[in-house]
C-alpha cells in the first residue's frame, strides 16, 4: 500500500505545484501589462518606442515562456491559451492572430516531412541502414559509438530528431543487453545511449528539414526580413557546422566516459536484431524513391528555376512526398498509422508559436527587446557577433524544453536587431537558428533527449557533464562556418 499512497501524494503535489506555476505566471502577466512604458531606445534609424500593444504582447509572451519552461501545462495547450490571451488583451483581431500561424504554409511543410519520416521508418529502410552498419562494425565500442553518432547525424538530416532516435534505440539496447551492460553502470552503456541524443541535433542543423526550429527561421525569414533561403543556401553553412561539431562531440563523449572492453559475437542475437531481407523490399523500394526525389527538388530546385523559371517550395514538395505515400499501388503508410506516428502538438505548437511570434515582431515588441537585450553584440565584427549569439541561446536553452519554442521566440527578436542595425538578418538568425536544436546541457531541453534517457543507462548529471563542455565547443564551429561559408553564396 505504500507505492500508491507515494505516487498519490506525488502527484497531489505536482498539481498543487502546477496550480501554483500558473497562477504566478498569470500574476506575472498582469504585472507586465500594468507597468508604464519605458524610456524609448536608440537605435540607428531613431528612437524605438515600445507600445502598449507591444507590451501586452511581451506580457503574454512571459505567461507563455514561465509555463514552457515550467511545463505546467503541455506545450500545445500554453500555445493555444497564448493566442487566447492575446485576444483578450486585444492585440489584433482573433482571425489575424490564428492566421499569422495556422494559415501559414510552413505548417504544411511540417506536416509534411513527419508523414514522409513515418513512412520511412514504416517501409523498414531506416532499420536497413542501421544493421547493415552495426553488422561491419564487430566488437569495438569507440567504433560502435562512433557509428551510431554519426548515423544519427545522418539520418536526421532528412528525418526529424525524434524519429531517428527513435529508430537507433532498439538496436543500441539490443547491443548493450548482448554484452551484459547494466543500466547506470557501464561508461558503454552512458556513451552509447547520449551519442543517440546528440547525433540527431548535430545532423538536424545540416539541412533546413533536420529540425523544427529551421522551419520556423526559414518562415521568418521570408516573412519578415524578405529573405528567401533555400536548401542550398542553408546546407552551404548547415553542413560544415554539424561536420565541425561532430568529431569534438564523439573525443568528448569518450573521454568523459571512456568505454570499457566488451564481447559481441558478429554472428550474435545483438547484430541479428531488427534483421532485414538481403534484397530491398517492395515497400523500401518505394519509400527510397520517395525519399530520393523529395531529396532531388529539395537540393535542385535553385537550378530548376533557373534554367526553367519554375520553383517549386519546399512546403509543396514536402507534402507531395507524404501524399505519395499513400496513392494506389504505393501505399506505404495507412492514414491510421499516420495519425498515431506523426507528432500533431508539435504542429499545434509550431502553427500557435508562429502567430505569437509574429504578433510581438508586428507589435514591434520583438524589435525594442532585441536591442535590448541584443544591441551589446550588434556593434562587434561578425566574427564575434555570430560566436557571442549562439554562446547566449546555447544556455537560454536550459530554460526550455522545446526548440521550435525556442526559436519562435528568439529568432523575431534577431531579425529585428539586425533590421534596426541595417545588417543581413541571416547571419544573426541563421547561427541562432542552428543553435536552438543544439541542447546538451539538460536532458529536459529537448524532446529527443528523453528518449535514449528513458532507457536508464545514464543520468541527468551524467548527460549535463560532457554537455557543458561540448556547448563551449560550439560557438567556435557555427562561427567557422558562418564566417567561412556563409559568404558564398551572398
Amino acid at each position: 500500500m505504500v507505492g500508491p499512497r507515494v505516487s498519490l501524494k506525488k502527484g497531489a503535489f505536482l498539481g498543487l505545484r502546477n496550480h501554483l506555476v500558473v497562477v504566478c505566471a498569470a500574476l506575472v502577466m498582469v504585472v507586465l501589462y500594468l507597468l508604464p512604458l519605458p524610456q524609448p531606445l536608440a537605435s540607428p534609424q531613431g528612437l524605438v518606442q515600445l507600445t502598449v500593444a507591444g507590451k501586452g504582447s511581451l506580457a503574454v509572451l512571459a505567461f507563455v515562456i514561465i509555463l514552457w519552461i515550467t511545463e505546467a501545462l503541455p506545450f500545445p495547450v500554453t500555445a493555444l491559451l497564448g493566442l487566447l490571451l492575446a485576444y483578450a488583451f486585444r492585440l489584433a483581431p482573433f482571425g489575424e492572430i490564428v492566421s499569422r500561424g495556422f494559415g501559414n504554409s510552413i505548417v504544411v511543410f511540417f506536416i509534411g516531412v513527419l508523414a514522409l519520416s513515418a513512412g520511412l521508418t514504416r517501409s523498414g529502410l531506416a532499420d536497413r541502414l542501421t544493421a547493415a552498419i552495426i553488422r561491419r562494425i564487430g566488437p569495438q565500442p569507440r567504433k560502435i559509438i562512433f557509428a551510431f553518432m554519426a548515423l544519427g547525424a545522418f539520418l536526421s538530416m532528412w528525418i526529424v530528431n525524434m524519429s531517428v532516435a527513435a529508430i537507433l534505440l532498439p538496436m543500441a539496447t539490443a547491443i548493450l543487453k548482448r554484452t551484459g551492460r547494466r543500466p547506470g553502470e557501464s561508461n558503454f552503456g552512458r556513451a552509447l545511449m547520449i551519442a543517440l541524443a546528440w547525433g540527431p541535433a548535430i545532423g538536424g542543423i545540416a539541412t533546413p528539414v533536420g529540425n523544427g526550429a529551421n522551419i520556423v527561421a526559414l518562415s521568418y525569414l521570408r516573412e519578415l526580413a524578405g529573405i528567401p533561403i533555400n536548401f542550398v543556401t542553408w546546407m552551404v553553412v548547415g553542413i560544415p557546422a554539424a561536420l565541425l561539431i561532430l568529431p569534438p562531440a564523439y573525443l568528448i563523449l569518450v573521454r568523459v566516459f571512456p568505454p570499457e572492453e566488451i564481447v559481441l559475437e558478429r554472428g550474435g542475437a545483438a547484430l541479428k536484431t531488427g534483421a532485414v531481407p538481403a534484397r530491398l523490399t517492395g515497400a523500401e523500394r518505394k519509400a527510397l524513391s520517395i525519399f530520393l526525389l523529395a531529396v532531388f527538388f529539395w537540393l535542385g530546385d535553385p537550378l530548376l528555376a533557373t534554367f526553367t523559371g519554375i520553383s517549386i517550395p519546399l512546403e509543396a514538395v514536402a507534402l507531395g512526398a507524404a501524399v505519395a505515400l499513400f496513392l494506389p499501388g504505393i501505399n506505404l503508410i495507412t492514414w491510421k498509422e499516420a495519425q498515431s506516428d506523426i507528432d500533431w502538438g508539435g504542429i499545434v505548437l509550431i502553427a500557435a508559436g508562429l502567430s505569437l511570434g509574429m504578433l510581438v515582431f508586428e507589435t514591434g515588441a520583438a524589435r525594442w527587446l532585441a536591442l535590448l537585450l541584443f544591441s551589446p553584440i550588434g556593434g562587434l565584427a561578425m566574427a564575434l557577433r555570430i560566436f557571442l549569439a549562439v554562446l547566449i541561446v546555447e544556455f537560454l536553452k536550459v530554460f526550455f524544453s522545446s526548440n521550435t519554442a525556442t526559436g519562435v521566440i528568439l529568432i523575431p527578436m534577431v531579425i529585428a536587431l539586425a533590421v534596426s542595425l541595417e545588417l543581413n538578418p541571416w547571419y544573426l538568425a541563421g547561427p541562432v537558428a542552428i543553435a536552438t536544436s543544439l541542447a546538451f546541457i539538460l536532458v529536459t531541453s529537448s524532446p529527443t533527449n528523453v528518449i535514449p534517457y528513458a532507457a536508464g543507462y545514464f543520468s541527468i548529471r551524467d548527460f549535463a557533464l560532457p554537455g557543458i563542455i561540448l556547448t563551449l565547443v560550439i560557438p567556435f564551429c557555427i562561427t567557422a562556418a558562418f564566417i567561412v561559408f556563409g559568404p558564398l553564396l551572398w
